[in-house]
């Protein structure tokens, strides 16, 4: 693992930098992302954001939000240094970006997943951190730049993000710490929540509705699931973002270990969600299937309807049970 004075000297080395996180992004791969765009832009650095999906409407409130550009939008001027975030492995941030956005000089990777890959030229993994938003906090302040409210209101929402609102066995002492100092820079805690957990449109709620219909569990009632179809979506007017927390639901049924969620997607694959409560490593589940994340909380893509895709999460997880 590289130390914080290493990335800062690659940081202080170079000009022209670029920044991508994962597919799909979540509340902490952007929350990391754009404070570090901003840090980097403080140093007067050139800074491009390149992401394969879209961030979700709920996330528009953060600072540097416009900023993010799709993938698409890069075309052949690499930079120094790519700087890839909470991605896991390379080929997370997408397919085009993966082979395409090559720095010329250096990639650094900065992540917190305990499965993730060391593919960077330098490696910022640090596994005993509650998100990459917490990594990138410790990394401003090595610097000794000030985290201000715009970057502070990035790094609360990452770290609120993927401790799930301070719930989950990730919130350490340590992300308590970082946390109180974020708010300390003058962040409101309950609009950010508000806004990343509050603000939904009505079609959300139908979907959600429609979602409902599908819930199964195995007979023990240890692994639970509900899927959202392409149908579903033209019904309700919304898209796979919109079901970002509807596997809390199936998680919080009290004989449920496992929960899973499949969203179709337009060819018909499967993009899945997982998280367990204590004892299964759905991290492990995950990676069986090419995807990756954390022991309580993973995901992957499955070339199969979501049906199929479940019943074949559902032997894996079993054996993954049993073990």
């Amino acid at each position: 693992m590289e130390d914080y004075q290493a990335i800062l000297r690659v940081f202080d080395q170079h000009q022209s930098f670029a920044l991508s996180t994962h597919v799909n992004p979540d509340g902490d791969a952007l929350g990391s992302e754009l404070a570090l765009y901003s840090f980097l832009k403080d140093l007067g650095k050139q800074v491009k954001i390149f992401n394969t999906d879209a961030a979700p409407k709920n996330y528009r409130f953060l600072p540097f939000y416009d900023s993010i550009l799709p993938a698409k939008a890069f075309r052949n001027d690499p930079p120094e240094v790519l700087v890839v975030l909470d991605a896991g492995v390379l080929k997370r941030i997408g397919g085009y970006l993966s082979r395409s956005l090559v720095p010329t000089k250096a990639i650094v990777n900065i992540d917190h997943h305990t499965a993730a890959e060391h593919f960077g030229d330098y490696n910022l993994v640090e596994t005993d951190a509650s998100s990459t938003s917490e990594i990138v906090y410790r990394l401003i302040r090595h610097h000794g730049t000030p985290i201000g409210n715009e970057r502070a209101l990035c790094l609360y929402t990452g770290i609120m993000f993927d401790t799930g609102c301070f719930r989950y066995s990730n919130s350490t002492p340590a992300s308590h710490r970082v946390a109180a100092d974020l708010i300390r820079e003058g962040i409101a805690v309950d609009e950010v929540y508000r806004a990343v957990y509050e603000t939904l449109p009505i079609g959300t709620i139908l979907l959600l509705s429609e979602v409902f219909q599908t819930i199964g569990t195995t007979p023990d009632g240890k692994i639970g699931w509900l899927y959202a179809t392409q149908e579903m979506f033209r019904k309700t007017g919304t898209t796979r973002d919109n079901v970002d927390g509807f596997i809390n639901h199936i998680r919080s049924i009290d004989t449920v270990e496992v929960a899973i969620l499949a969203s179709e997607q337009k060819h018909g694959e499967s993009k899945v969600s997982l998280r367990s409560k204590s004892s299964v490593d759905v991290g492990e589940i995950a990676s069986e299937f090419g995807g990756g994340g954390h022991q309580r909380a993973a995901g992957c893509e499955i070339d199969t309807p979501c049906e199929e895709a479940i019943a074949q999460l559902v032997v894996v997880t079993q054996r993954q049970m049993s073990k």
